[in-house]
């Protein structure tokens, strides 16, 4: 495996060139993330409980339906510009496409990952919430990978493939974290670092997998 430093020069060559188009992409998951929202924060800050309450329930319902499909299309994004596959004309269509496919697979590990995380988190004060956490942090991959996939065969791949690397994603995580509060006083900033952090991760996954692979396919044999 390589270091934090390595992964990070690795992203930003991969996207060199193209920051600013990716940039774009990630307002545009931004404004639709926001106008899912809308409700619920016009509710919450003009005092209108009955409009937040009605409303929660909404956004959820458009969390699962627009956003997820949106975060879940950037995570093919990166991982098909890492590995520099062609990008047709249409491919977001086909992302939706894909995601269509796989939705339930990817909801249901979000929720089933949220349910852990929470549990954990509660019993060991946080500190298991962040180990199980990077534990599940390839699935959204894997699930690319591996159309028709379950969730929990999705969660357990992620959980043996992170055996022993689970230090090393936290640190490469941990990278970032000078460029994140200086995108805290500059918000606009999170437009190029969000592309820099999946970029990072979808190198780093490509390097666990194939560490992984091999050894599972002879445990399998």
């Amino acid at each position: 495996m390589k270091t934090s430093s390595e992964y990070r020069a690795m992203a930003r060559e991969t996207l060199e060139g193209r920051w600013n188009e990716f940039a774009l992409l990630t307002l545009l998951l931004f404004a639709i993330a926001m106008v899912a929202q809308a409700p619920s924060i016009a509710g919450a800050f003009g005092g209108m409980e009955w409009l937040n309450g009605m409303s929660s329930g909404l956004s959820t319902v458009l969390s699962v339906l627009v956003i997820s499909p949106l975060e879940y299309a950037l995570f093919n994004l990166f991982l098909s510009l890492v590995r520099r596959e062609e990008m047709p004309e249409g491919s977001m269509r086909e992302w939706f496409n894909e995601f269509s496919r796989n939705w339930q697979t990817y909801v249901i590990a979000g929720v089933l990952i949220a349910i852990i995380v929470v549990l954990i988190g509660v019993v060991t004060l946080f500190i298991g919430a962040v180990i199980f956490s990077l534990a599940y942090g390839m699935v959204p991959f894997i699930i690319r990978d591996n159309p028709g996939i379950g969730a929990k065969e999705a969660l357990y791949q992620s959980r043996m493939m992170m055996r022993g690397h689970k230090a090393e994603l936290f640190l490469l995580e941990l990278s970032f974290i000078g460029w994140a509060l200086l995108c805290c006083i500059c918000w606009i900033g999170f437009l190029w670092l969000v592309p820099y952090m999946y970029v990072a991760m979808a190198h780093f996954y490509e390097d666990v997998k194939a560490e992984y692979e091999p050894v599972h396919q002879d445990v399998a044999a």
